[in-house]
């Protein structure tokens, strides 16, 4: 069909390099001279399976590896490389090679194939002859948000790993739910997945380390012969290790600082089963063939789906003596408001909080058992079904508010009324009035706001930068010379990118020509199955476009100077739209002098100059509102947001008069069937 660069997605374990080793001999050369092969991969262990695999499946090719010190000689049939040591900058390795002698180009763990790295390889192979770029991967989609649109041009062929498993090519997996008490609700996201600092100082803690012990030696020791456990980070992993080895369990580490010989020798005694527990951290998430694992402890979290896939991915391997993996899946606490985290239910399209115990995941019976008393035990009652918010009235608002009222009232306790807030945080048209309930707006109090007037709170968990909602399917980010936005498409239910810059030029209109801005809007090459992955592939976009590290700083959620005072200019725009900076009374608008007290005193932003219509005076912390908070409020008034709001309104307000209807209607109801037993009891006595 003449698609030259093709993907095939599949899941981890089900062979991807045996497909790809047998696929060499089927590709027919598009000339008599182009019969080589060049397969790349990033790191050294997929560098020799691929090779292994190669020749195992075609013993009449040479199969030669081009990485560091080992040179390959062009005139091998099959070439696989390191993609650092051909793909890098000013390399002279890729010169060797004669574009025209090859005729397919695969790569393995095609997801990483976003890279420069990647396409300054893949372009010196196009430019002279009619090679065929094949790509595999479990996840054909990348942690930094980066598009492969740009590297395939169509997935030709995938298969989930259910269907996988339902057809034999997979282990079968049972999984059980182990939660802690360990919290990550304030454990910051970066590039789709947690902060491994951050991460690490909150789950490398003794109580939540013994308890991955004791459910080993509960669930697995003895019943299990190789377990697969995933670490956060080096420290975590020799923490883990040393505490089974206290307990009497024999285990070894492998981190990244392990040795390459101490790394083969564990390897090794994992693999002959005489090494009970491996533990390791960012080693063998990737092409690892290690069929034997049949249980898999999950100690790491992670909001990145591609990664959970790889890490459970590796005990999914068939071998003759398994009958199934157990998946041991560490679930902490976090706010459901926060979103993201990601656990097996979460895969399987359930409930994150499902708790599931021992569970084989393609026994539909047990699964379905397990959601209802889920559900049982959400509603409170024993065999009612919770509220099924369907059957009720719903507004696009009534579904805003309830998202932001979860994580309200520890953090915003000092205001009167959780429900106004809510409504107020998110509707910029209501914003104002939020200046005439604020008692004590203190340092917590306007971090919050800052984050929430935003128009979704749990936009600084995607992202650094200060990125802000102007509906629920549209999220810009402005920078000095450009704006960047994501908007969810109507036709496809994909998220686009778009680059819109403030052009000088000149304009004709009514015959006269003069001197304007204009904008002009590019719908960037970018597209994304989630708000999430389409948020962190603008930030690559952002932060390739940024000229420092100090410019990129500056457009940052936290950066310092969205913490100072408004300025005047902002005060005046925001009071022309009725928006009052000064909390508490003296907000409602008329003008009176403050005195001046220490910031410190009352925890709010520093002390400001306001230009008056009369003088110039100095303001002080009575202010609610930061320079922050003003620039996201302003940017979603002028980005198109209010319309969208105002309709929204009008919507809602229709939802809230059928709402009240039925209410009513149901008063009316239980009020005639009152009146209509008291009559049948008069009759009767």
């Amino acid at each position: 069909q003449g698609v030259r660069r093709q993907a095939v997605s599949l899941p981890v374990g089900s062979g991807k390099t045996v497909i790809f080793s047998n696929l060499i001999k089927r590709v027919e050369p598009p000339t008599a001279e182009a019969t080589k092969t060049l397969v790349l991969a990033h790191r050294e262990e997929l560098l020799a399976q691929a090779a292994r695999q190669i020749q195992r499946a075609s013993p009449d090719l040479v199969v030669e590896i081009d990485q560091g010190l080992r040179v390959a000689n062009p005139a091998a049939d099959v070439i696989v490389a390191s993609v650092p040591t051909l793909g890098r900058m000013q390399s002279d390795r890729l010169g060797r090679y004669d574009a025209r002698r090859f005729k397919l180009i695969v790569i393995d763990e095609a997801h990483h194939a976003a890279a420069e790295s990647y396409n300054r390889v893949i372009r010196h192979f196009e430019e002279a002859g009619s090679v065929l770029v094949w790509g595999c991967s479990a996840t054909l989609y990348r942690h930094d948000g980066l598009g492969l649109g740009g590297v395939f041009d169509r997935i030709v062929y995938q298969k989930n790993f259910i269907d996988m498993i339902r057809d034999g090519y997979l282990s079968r997996m049972k999984v059980v739910t182990v939660c802690t008490s360990t919290k990550l609700d304030r454990v910051r996201a970066y590039s789709g997945d947690f902060s491994l600092k951050a991460l690490s100082s909150a789950v490398n803690n003794e109580t939540r380390n013994l308890a991955i012990v004791k459910a080993y030696q509960t669930l697995a020791q003895g019943k299990r012969k190789s377990t697969l456990v995933f670490a956060v980070d080096i420290a975590h992993a020799q923490k883990l290790c040393s505490i089974f080895n206290h307990y009497g369990v024999r285990a070894k580490t492998i981190v990244s600082s392990t040795s390459l010989g101490d790394r083969e020798t564990a390897i090794q005694e994992f693999r002959a089963a005489s090494l009970p527990v491996l533990v390791n951290c960012g080693i063998l998430t990737e092409g690892t063939d290690i069929p034997n694992i049949d249980c898999v402890m999950m100690a790491r979290p992670t909001r990145s789906l591609g990664l959970f896939q790889q890490m459970i991915g590796r005990g999914m391997r068939l071998f003759p003596s398994k009958e199934d993996c157990l998946v041991v899946d560490l679930v902490d606490s976090f706010s459901s408001a926060a979103g993201g985290r990601i656990t097996v239910p979460t895969l399987l399209g359930l409930d994150p909080e499902l708790v599931l115990k021992e569970t084989d995941i393609l026994d539909g019976s047990a699964v379905n058992q397990l959601v209802e008393q889920h559900n049982q035990s959400l509603s409170g009652i024993e065999g009612q079904q919770p509220h099924d918010t369907d059957k009720q009235p719903q507004g696009v608002l009534d579904k805003l508010n309830s998202e932001l009222l979860d994580i309200l009232p520890e953090s915003l306790g000092s205001l009167e009324s959780m429900g106004f807030v809510a409504k107020t945080h998110l509707n910029p048209l209501n914003f104002f009035d939020l200046s005439k309930n604020l008692k004590h707006p203190t340092t917590q109090l306007i971090d919050e706001l800052d984050k929430v007037s935003s128009g979704n709170h749990n936009l600084r968990k995607l992202s650094i930068f200060s990125w802000v909602s102007l509906t629920p399917t549209r999220y810009t980010m402005h920078t000095r010379v450009a704006t960047y936005e994501v908007i969810k498409s109507e036709a496809d239910g994909l998220w686009h990118g778009h680059l819109r810059k403030e052009m000088r030029g000149i304009k004709t209109k009514k015959g006269k020509e003069t001197d304007s801005f204009y904008s002009v809007d590019t719908k960037l090459k970018m597209t994304a199955e989630t708000l999430e992955h389409a948020i962190h592939a603008m930030d690559s976009l952002i932060r390739s476009k940024c000229g420092s590290r100090f410019e990129i700083k500056t457009f940052m959620w936290n950066a310092p100077w969205r913490k100072q005072p408004p300025t005047p200019s902002q005060i005046k725009l925001l009071k022309r739209h009725g928006i009052d900076v000064y909390r508490g009374k003296q907000g409602a608008g008329k003008e009176r002098e403050l005195q001046k007290k220490p910031a410190s005193e009352v925890g709010a932003p520093a002390i400001v100059e306001v230009e008056c219509e009369e003088k110039k005076r100095t303001s002080v912390s009575d202010m609610w509102i930061t320079r922050g908070i003003a620039t996201n409020i302003i940017s979603r008034m002028r980005s198109g947001s209010i319309k969208w709001w105002r309709d929204a309104a009008k919507a809602q307000e229709r939802v809230d008069a059928k709402r009240e209807k039925a209410a009513d209607l149901k008063k009316l109801a239980a009020w005639d069937i009152k009146r209509e037993g008291s009559t049948g009891l008069e009759v009767i006595s």
